[in-house]
């Protein structure tokens, strides 16, 4: 999958789920998820997370999840664009 197609689908699970508009979203571009800027919780980071393996159908291994940066919008687009076969 490419980069404009995932980012597409995450911008849609952060509308759906957590009612982001596209001024948030955009924020979400540019800060850390858990920045002030943002506010998300360790919690909605959590919700998230979840949401991508169920959308993107993918896993996460544990060493995954400690050694990737999965609180910045860039860094979920390139894990998720790897584990989807994309680049």
């Amino acid at each position: 999958m490419n980069d404009e197609k995932v980012m597409e689908k995450l911008d849609s699970i952060l509308r759906d789920k957590f009612g982001f508009d596209d001024k948030k979203i955009g924020k979400m571009k540019e800060h850390r998820f858990l920045s002030s800027e943002i506010g998300f919780s360790a919690v909605n980071l959590l919700e998230l997370f979840l949401e991508i393996e169920k959308e993107f159908k993918i896993s996460f291994s544990e060493n995954e999840i400690l050694n990737t940066q999965f609180d910045s919008y860039r860094e979920l687009v390139k894990v998720i664009c790897i584990k989807t076969g994309g680049t």
